[in-house]
């Protein structure tokens, strides 16, 4: 099957690049009494939509079409669809566009101590990945060899913890979630706008347009968020 795959990604990988599309992987599984091919396609500018995959899937299967010797040893059905939110990260190629993101990963053999990371990857290079990681009060680089990854994912939360100093200037007049060890005014959670922070305190403008002032010491999280 694999071979089945590698024959498919070489013939529509140039042909939807030239189109505007990013081939991201080709699975061929059997699924119940039928075999399946997925193809997990991505535009390279901006968000895949229905139309698109519509479009997609009469040129793909047009292209199928015209294969030969015919790779496929049975009949099956074409699925063309998006990689989705939290997509399986396999390539090299995948792990390029993913720089900046944040992902998940786990491993085959503990790096640190840890068997999973969830971080900013900061770069992809030589088949090793540079992960930026929160620690309890500190960022930390992590280097993660390919092979020694078992699964990885883009992360569906793409929001930012903050715990460095550089991270809550960073952050300053956006929005962040706040998570705290004990209630504060009958609430452990906040949502609001970063207004200012000093050593021991961070202040927001909540939902309400009411101003908060948040000991440092009782944050248990917190992080920028994209969703108010």
């Amino acid at each position: 099957m694999a071979k089945v795959t590698e024959n498919v990604q070489a013939i529509l990988k140039p042909i939807l690049a030239k189109k505007g599309f990013d081939l991201w992987d080709v699975l061929y599984e059997k699924q119940d009494s039928d075999f399946v091919l997925r193809v997990l396609v991505d535009r390279v500018d901006g968000e895949i939509n229905m139309d698109d995959l519509v479009m997609l899937t009469e040129v793909i299967s047009d292209e199928l079409d015209m294969i030969t010797p015919d790779p496929f040893p049975q009949a099956y059905l074409l699925d063309v669809s998006s990689p989705g939110a939290d997509r399986e990260l396999q390539q090299p190629g995948n792990f390029v566009w993913a720089v900046g993101k944040f992902i998940e990963v786990i491993l085959n053999n503990p790096v640190a101590g840890l068997e999973k990371f969830t971080g900013q990857l900061v770069s992809f290079l030589d088949d090793k990945l540079t992960i930026d990681v929160a620690l309890k009060t500190k960022h930390q680089l992590i280097e993660i060899d390919l092979d020694n990854i078992q699964k990885a994912n883009l992360s569906v939360s793409q929001d930012r913890i903050l715990t460095t100093e550089e991270d809550y200037e960073w952050a300053r007049h956006k929005l962040v979630h706040i998570s705290t060890y004990q209630k504060i005014n009958g609430r452990k959670e906040f949502l609001g706008e970063l207004n200012n922070f000093t050593p021991e305190d961070l202040i927001i403008t909540d939902e309400s347009n009411d101003e908060l002032l948040i000991p440092r010491r009782a944050v248990a999280q917190a992080r920028q968020s994209n969703d108010f």
